[in-house]
Formats: C-alpha cells, sequence, structure tokens
C-alpha cells in the first residue's frame, strides 16, 4: 500500500514535468530512477532504436548497459530471453516499447530479482512508457514549430534579400546564398535564356566538390536532363546521387506569372529528417522566381527606357575650332520612366556656338513629348540667330498657349571668340548655375537665376558672363547632378562637387563627363534623378 502511495506521487511529478522536458537526455533522468528504486529492481536500460531497430543511444541505471550486456540488451528488446542473465542477478527482465510516428522509438527494459512484485512493476513501467510517449511527442511537436518558425524566418529573410536588388544577376546570386548552408549543402540555379535553361549561379558548402561536379561532363549532362525534363513539368526521372556526388536531390520549377522561368536544385548531404519539406522549398522557388522575373522584366524596361531617352538627345554634337565638347546622360536608378532632361550644341548663324540644357517637369510619356519639343524649338531659334532670352521667351509662351501644367528650367551658355579665350554668356531660366573648371585652379560656381518657363505670362532671366582660357571648362548640367543626397541628407553639391571636380581636372573631357554623373550617382545611390551633363573646354585654338 505504501509502494502504491510512494509510485502515485512519483508519477504525478513525472507527468508534471514532461512539459519541461527540453531535450531526450532531461526524460531518461526523469523517467529511469523511479523505476530503479521500485523494490526489486536490479537495472534500467533503455534503448533508443531507428526504422530498422538498430539502437541508435542507451540510456542506464543500475547494472551498467556496456559491453556484452547491450547485446544482452538488443535481445531483449527483440523479444528473445537470452543465456547469461542470472550471471547478472536478474531473476526476470520486463520490456515495453513506445513508437510515435515521424520519431524514433524505444524499448525501456527493467530487470528484477526474486523479491520484486512483479505485476506491480510491469504496471509502473506501462505508466512509465505513457509518459515517455507523451514527452517525446511534446518534443517532437516543439522541434517541429522551431522548425517551422525557422524556416518562416528563411523565406521571409529571403523575400527581403532577394527583393532589395532589381538587377537579375546580384538576385541569382543571393538565391543560392540564402539557401546554401541553411537549407541544404548545394544550390543551383537555371535560368531560362534563348529558350534553354542555362546555369546562372551556384553555391555549395565544398566549393571544391561543386568545381568538380560542375566539371564532370557526365554529371553536367545529367544535371541538364534532369532540368530539361523539370522545365517540361515532365516527372523527374530517377536521380543518379552517386554521379552528382550528394545523398539527395531535389528540383524545383521557378514559377512566375504563368511561366515556368528557370528551375532551382537542392543538393542535401543531411540526413533525410532534417530535408525540408516539398512545400516550403517550393514556397522559396516560388519566391526566387518572382524576384528573378521582376529583375528582368525591369531589365528590360530599363533598357527600353535608355533607349527611347537617347532619341531624344543628340546623337552627336558638332565640332566647332577651339571648342572640345563632351556630354553625359544618366538615367536615375530605379527609374522606369522616360525622364525631361535635354541638351544640345548648335552653330548660330552669327557665328556664335549655343549649348543649351534643360529639365521638363516630371516624367512619362507626356514629358518626353515636351521635352522633345523644348530641345528642339531652343536649338532651332538659335541656330537661326535668335538671342538666348528671345528663344526662352518664344517656348515660354508655347507652353502657356498648350496649357501644360509642366515647367521647364533651361539655361544657354552663348560662346563667342575673344582675346586670349572664349567668352561666354550665360542665360538662366531657373536652372542650377555652371560650373567653371580651371585650367590650372578649383572651380568657380556661376550665378544661375531667372524663372521656370511656362510658370510666368512674361519670363524672368538670370544673366551672368564668363570667360574661359585656354584648358578651362565649362559645365553645365541638370538639378539630378547638385541635388543628389547622401543617407546623412547632405547633397552632392555640398562638398563632394567641389572634390570630385578637383580631382578630375586635367582628364579627358569625356572621362570627366561620365565620372562626374557616375560619382554624384554613387553618391545618391537609390535616391538618384536623372544626370545630364554638357561640358565644354577651350582648346589653343579659339572661336574665328
Amino acid at each position: 500500500m505504501d509502494a502504491d502511495i510512494g509510485w502515485a506521487a512519483t508519477l504525478h511529478r513525472m507527468w508534471t514535468s514532461v512539459g519541461r522536458i527540453s531535450a531526450r537526455d532531461e526524460l531518461a533522468q526523469l523517467i529511469l530512477p523511479p523505476l530503479q528504486a521500485l523494490p526489486g529492481v536490479v537495472a534500467v536500460w533503455g534503448l533508443r532504436q531507428g526504422p530498422d531497430d538498430d539502437v541508435l543511444e542507451y540510456r542506464w541505471t543500475g547494472v551498467p548497459l556496456e559491453g556484452a550486456n547491450r547485446g544482452l540488451a538488443r535481445a531483449i528488446a527483440s523479444g528473445r530471453t537470452p543465456e547469461g542473465l542470472s550471471a547478472l542477478g536478474f531473476a526476470g527482465v520486463l520490456r515495453d516499447r513506445f513508437d510515435l510516428s515521424g520519431e524514433a522509438g524505444g524499448t525501456i527494459i527493467v530487470a528484477v530479482d526474486e523479491t520484486a512484485e512483479v505485476p506491480f512493476v510491469q504496471a509502473c513501467l506501462g505508466q512509465v512508457i505513457e509518459v515517455t510517449r507523451e514527452a517525446i511527442g511534446r518534443l517532437g511537436q516543439r522541434r517541429a514549430e522551431h522548425a517551422q518558425q525557422t524556416r518562416d524566418a528563411l523565406l521571409a529573410e529571403a523575400s527581403l534579400q532577394m527583393d532589395a536588388v532589381l538587377d537579375t544577376t546580384q538576385t541569382m546570386q543571393r538565391v543560392p546564398r540564402m539557401a546554401v548552408p541553411a537549407i541544404a549543402e548545394g544550390c543551383l540555379v537555371f535560368v531560362i535564356e534563348d529558350g534553354r535553361p542555362v546555369l546562372r549561379s551556384s553555391v555549395h558548402v565544398d566549393m571544391r566538390r561543386l568545381s568538380a561536379l560542375l566539371g564532370d561532363p557526365a554529371a553536367v549532362a545529367h544535371l541538364d536532363h534532369l532540368v530539361g525534363r523539370a522545365v517540361l513539368g515532365d516527372t523527374v526521372p530517377d536521380v543518379d546521387t552517386a554521379l552528382l556526388s550528394t545523398r539527395a536531390v531535389d528540383l524545383q520549377p521557378l514559377h512566375a506569372r504563368g511561366e515556368i522561368v528557370g528551375v532551382l536544385v537542392f543538393l542535401f548531404d543531411r540526413d533525410a529528417g532534417s530535408i525540408p519539406p516539398s512545400a516550403f522549398l517550393r514556397d522559396l522557388a516560388s519566391r526566387a522566381a518572382l524576384a528573378i522575373d521582376n529583375g528582368t522584366r525591369y531589365e528590360r524596361r530599363r533598357r527600353d527606357v535608355v533607349t527611347m531617352q537617347q532619341h531624344l538627345l543628340p546623337t552627336r554634337l558638332p565640332e566647332a575650332d577651339g571648342l572640345e565638347f563632351a556630354a553625359s546622360y544618366l538615367v536615375g536608378d530605379r527609374v522606369l520612366e522616360v525622364g525631361g532632361d535635354f541638351y544640345d550644341v548648335v552653330d548660330c548663324a552669327d557665328g556664335t556656338v549655343a549649348a543649351l540644357i534643360g529639365d521638363v517637369c516630371g516624367r512619362g510619356v507626356d514629358a518626353a513629348a515636351l521635352t522633345g519639343m523644348a530641345r528642339h524649338t531652343l536649338a532651332a531659334l538659335l541656330q537661326e540667330g535668335a538671342t538666348p532670352q528671345r528663344a526662352m521667351t518664344r517656348l515660354n509662351a508655347r507652353l502657356r498657349l498648350d496649357g501644360s501644367w509642366r515647367f521647364v528650367t533651361a539655361g544657354v551658355a552663348r560662346l563667342q571668340r575673344a582675346a586670349g579665350g572664349v567668352s561666354v554668356e550665360w542665360v538662366s531660366a531657373g536652372h542650377p548655375a555652371p560650373v567653371v573648371l580651371r585650367h590650372a585652379s578649383g572651380p568657380e560656381r556661376g550665378t544661375g537665376g531667372g524663372a521656370m518657363l511656362g510658370v510666368l505670362p512674361t519670363p524672368k532671366f538670370g544673366e551672368s558672363r564668363l570667360f574661359l582660357a585656354p584648358g578651362d571648362s565649362l559645365i553645365i548640367f541638370t538639378d539630378g547632378l547638385t541635388e543628389s543626397r547622401g543617407p546623412d541628407g547632405v547633397m552632392f553639391e555640398d562638398h563632394p562637387l567641389g572634390e570630385t571636380l578637383d580631382r578630375l581636372r586635367g582628364h579627358p573631357l569625356t572621362d570627366l563627363v561620365h565620372e562626374l554623373s557616375a560619382a554624384s550617382a554613387a553618391f545618391g545611390g537609390s535616391r538618384t534623378d536623372d544626370i545630364a551633363v554638357l561640358a565644354i573646354r577651350a582648346g589653343k585654338e579659339h572661336l574665328r
């Protein structure tokens, strides 16, 4: 009676402790000693067994489960009664087994002497088996929940990483790096190009193994065959894992907007139980497919925008004695609409040269149409001999007549021969002031001013005069250059502009405009607007 009461308290303590068990080692400490404490119990042996009843782990109290005793334990667990038990002081053995779906099962063996109350011990063992089954089930549930949380976090992080860029090459590099080693030991990204899958990116925990794999013609042919079947939607044939030097392979087609854009190939060297579920791999592949497709569409659209933008600019700049011209146009990052920046250089009827630059408010088709009209209107009027003021006044009247809500900033530099160099008349309608980069000294900022065209009935201009000595350069640009902002809010024109121009002094004019634009774009990062830069350098021979 006392034993029953004591065991009831022990069993209660075990059940209340089940929820706190975090590992099988703790479980063994919870269930084996109480069985050992029962009257007449000589030893308690616990065997953790795999699917084929192979023993994965041994635990014990009392008589050590070591050496030859392990063979005895395996025989008992299989239902046999081996010889030699009496030598250990065993008058008899009791055993019970627990099995759970998806978990390693096991057997608990209780060895007793002649004094044991066998029915009572057998009942206690059955109750311990129930505690064990519940504890292992909870461990598996918590492990599954933790694995799911880990997979959810990986998917969220993968989405953030892949959505952070619209460059297809970067996206395809990020996909396998996100997968290895957290999800798989290796990952290969195949993308459909010209109707066939092409390997674009690959990562493995052992890059030497990957290099050997991709250098083996037979392995590459097998991979191509598997990927080709996956692209066609066919059932993937048996994978020759030995040829691919891996334990398991999973292929996931990349579906995006109703099309297959590629295939992800996962290579696994881990146990089958540690391989993520197919649903998770499909989810990851779906997100990768969308990111790759978005990047592809973005790049295609961006190429179209750049092509359209180039049609709004002069195909070539004229030649003039004693003057050198160079221009650069940089389409703003992540922008998928045609911008409104423009520039041109024209020979005027009076023998001067006019360099013009402007910026139409907004983006898109309407802005592009207005950009073309503004550039051609100013260029035609200046070429026919109109002064910069007259040309911009005509453009202002046209804008107001059309009732457009878009305004235009513009600037014209009229270049004329002068003693010892070139004189510059700068006329501005709300446009950023030019910069003169002296051949032998630092950059000097000119004067802007005036009002944007299309706003006032009578336009207002800012006017100033500059002078270029041989080797000096006049640099005119749109506000995308100067208003590019760094992460701290500082604009490119505050300090970096002058520092960059100092660095570029003496560089070829073409290099100067391209490197200046690139420096501003790098400074502003993804916040960069379109940047147009036109530079004029005075040579040894001046305008006649």
